[in-house]
């Protein structure tokens, strides 16, 4: 069994077709025919259903499928770390909360562009559930998402800590926190957000119904504007909302708020073999 043979596998796996995957990988279709042949036999197993018009995987085959995937993936990961030990460069696929992005993750990624210009940085926000998917899937590096994880194939390194507060219009300064969250609109975002979690949880703690009085919006720029304009009041990052509270188009309503604590960490795979690019971002946290 090597490496080679291990392609011919999946080539034909994906492709459906012995052929078909000879001609994708240009190689004569008897000697991949053979090749594969060859690994049934080592394996005492067939891997493929054979027709006239092409093949499909066996239900051990399929089992097969998934390590060889994962043990291909594994050597392409060892050659680029070994070339790329220590010069960072190639592709760094991150996510990141919205509020990181736009209030901590400017200063930090443009550091390290200047330090680390041969790394195509990719930076893409969303919500906390959404970027465990990815990250586990190896779709993302990483991702700065709401702490703790517990995942026994995540490893999660603390980023920095993060206070909710409850916001509105400076125009309706005279209200108070109970009655804020007892009766004026709130604004929101969609199910899986770290920030309506926390919401719905304060909401809940004090027996106040909300459903109706939800406006769910996909932009934090958005709500902002919104709450600025006091079409509703909304429970944000104070990394965020401050600067409108100083410039006095914002308030904050003082509130007993057992949820209000946040910590924001990266996350990445336990099993990510780190290349150079990875290592040196991982630095940039840590000295942050």
């Amino acid at each position: 069994m090597d490496l080679q043979t291990l392609r011919f596998f999946v080539a034909s796996a994906d492709a459906g077709s012995f052929s078909a995957a000879a001609e994708n990988l240009c190689y004569a279709q008897s000697n991949l025919s053979s090749r594969i042949k060859q690994l049934e036999e080592e394996l005492g197993e067939p891997l493929f259903y054979r027709y006239k018009r092409g093949v499909s995987l066996t239900a051990k085959g399929k089992v097969f499928y998934d390590y060889t995937v994962r043990v291909l993936r594994l050597s392409e990961e060892a050659v680029t770390v070994m070339r790329d030990m220590d010069h960072a460069r190639g592709k760094l696929m991150l996510g990141s909360l919205e509020a990181t992005a736009l209030g901590d993750l400017p200063e930090l990624l443009s550091a390290y562009h200047k330090q680390y210009p041969d790394v195509a940085l990719s930076l893409q926000t969303d919500m906390n559930d959404v970027f465990l998917s990815q990250v586990l899937s190896r779709k993302l590096d990483g991702a700065f998402v709401s702490g703790p994880v517990s995942h026994p194939e995540l490893e999660e390194r603390y980023f920095k800590s993060e206070e909710l507060i409850l916001v509105g219009s400076a125009e309706d300064r005279a209200e108070n926190a109970n009655s804020i969250l007892a009766h004026a609109p709130l604004i929101t975002f969609p199910e899986g957000s770290v920030f309506r979690r926390r919401l719905e949880l304060l909401l809940s703690s004090k027996s106040i119904p909300y459903m109706d009085r939800l406006t769910v919006l996909n932009s934090l720029g958005a709500m902002v504007t919104n709450i600025c304009a006091g079409i509703g009041c909304g429970y944000l990052p104070r990394s965020i909302v401050q600067m409108y509270i100083d410039r006095g188009i914002m308030v904050e309503y003082a509130l007993d708020d057992p949820f209000s604590a946040l910590d924001v960490v990266f996350i990445y795979r336990k099993d990510h073999i780190p290349d150079a690019a990875f290592r040196y971002f991982l630095d940039q946290i840590r000295g942050r």
